[in-house]
């Protein structure tokens, strides 16, 4: 009883802590086997129980062939009518497990709803390098929106790895692309990957920054396991989830175990506390301005002066990386015509970190600050990166549009397109 007691006064905090949060979990087909099933489902629930909010994602690639299908993959009908048979089975049997109530099980009256559905837009990756990957898909939208009603009625998410066009192509999204872009769009507070044990490459390390782990990963074989799970984990720290788990999905409980007990048991990728993501600064207006620079040069951007600089810092958010400016955004309320639209502009980052992620991470900071001041839609005006924010959400709009303040500062000689983006 003594021991009950102490772990349950150790976790109080923890579950406090993450009632109303959200979760996006990813459970790898190789820890897909219905003996570890049950438990995990059972675990999943109570963490749905405790006001978890839970987006649930797996994957079957490592079960359609020897080789595991990836993201450059040739998605013939054959392979997409093989994972769409193992979809469908594993689908299958997760609904299944979280419906069962039986008496004196961990599941006895859970009444756990799951929800499935076509909230993934995609579009084809086409042809790379002169092949055809002809079903092999990326994320082209999600509706936030309606995931977000959902998971508010306290439903869990069930996500496979699919996506559907908007002339009703079915594609195969890799799981690692569709785990990021859910979090990065339902601004997930945590992202928790189940896989192969990450403690043989990390050495046991059971926090590290993402400098850390890019320093072991240069130096692991791209083979071994649990390689792939901290490579996407860094991936997603990349584009500005603040804490990635890695977790052994091999060991019962160890979800729970990670996420209650103060020491956890997998690998915590927290960002760095010098690569941080705020709003700038006076002190700023120099990295800012070497940023906006070349782009304002080539027409891209609309020039700023240092003194216009000066007095719109308060509009503007930086990402800081050691001490330097890499990455910056501004955002500019409309408050006397309409205070519930804002502009997004001057999204720019440094030449050597476009790769990374951070104009999403960028992007998606200017979006949860739009919502701090109750901005429902943000509009961008663009010359050369419409399909940037197409592919973010955005979608396209006419001059007449635009609030009246801004369409009367309209440069009709740089004919620039209009996006909007509702919140």
């Amino acid at each position: 009883m003594t021991d009950f007691v102490h772990h349950f006064r150790n976790s109080a905090p923890y579950i406090h802590a993450y009632r109303g949060k959200k979760a996006v979990i990813w459970v790898r087909g190789r820890v897909l086997n219905r003996s570890s099933l049950a438990a995990l489902v059972s675990d999943l629930a109570l963490l749905n129980s405790l006001g978890l909010k839970l987006i649930l994602l797996f994957d079957v690639d490592d079960q359609v062939s020897s080789d595991s299908v990836n993201d450059q993959t040739v998605i013939d009908s054959a392979i997409l009518e093989a994972l769409l048979s193992q979809i469908g089975h594993w689908r299958a049997r997760l609904e299944a497990q979280f419906t069962q109530g039986l008496a004196n099980s961990p599941m006895h009256n859970a009444r756990v709803r799951v929800i499935g559905g076509n909230f993934v837009t995609a579009r084809p990756m086409g042809v790379v390098e002169g092949i055809d990957l002809q079903a092999q898909g990326r994320v082209r939208r999600i509706d936030h929106l309606a995931m977000r009603h959902h998971l508010d009625q306290g439903n869990i998410l069930l996500l496979p790895p699919l996506g559907y066009s908007v002339t009703g192509e079915l594609f195969y999204i890799p799981p690692e692309h569709l785990l990021i872009e859910t979090a990065r769009r339902l601004d997930a507070d945590k992202l928790i990957i189940i896989g192969d044990d990450p403690h043989p490459i990390t050495l046991d390390q059971k926090e590290l920054s993402s400098e850390e782990l890019r320093l072991i990963l240069e130096g692991a074989d791209a083979t071994a396991r649990g390689v792939q799970e901290l490579t996407v984990a860094l991936a997603a720290s990349d584009a500005g989830i603040a804490r990635c788990h890695v977790i052994d999905g091999h060991q019962d409980g160890s979800l729970l175990a990670e996420l209650f007990t103060r020491d956890g048991v997998g690998t915590l990728i927290a960002r760095d506390p010098y690569d941080t993501f705020r709003a700038a600064h006076t002190d700023d207006i120099n990295g800012i301005l070497a940023l906006l620079g070349p782009l304002e040069d080539k027409g891209i951007l609309v020039r700023r002066s240092r003194e216009r600089l000066e007095n719109e810092i308060h509009h503007f958010y930086v990402n800081e990386r050691d001490g330097m400016i890499v990455g910056c955004a501004a955002l500019y309320p409309i408050p006397d015509s309409d205070p519930s639209q804002a502009e997004l502009a001057c999204v720019a980052v440094h030449p050597d970190y476009r790769q990374s992620g951070r104009g999403d991470a960028l992007l998606r900071a200017l979006e949860k600050r739009a919502r701090e001041q109750r901005v429902k839609r943000l509009f961008v005006l663009t010359t050369q990166t419409a399909h940037w924010f197409a592919e973010r959400g955005f979608e396209p709009a006419h001059v007449a549009d635009l609030p009246v303040e801004r369409q009367n500062l309209y440069n009709l000689q740089r004919n620039s397109k209009v996006f909007y983006k509702t919140l």
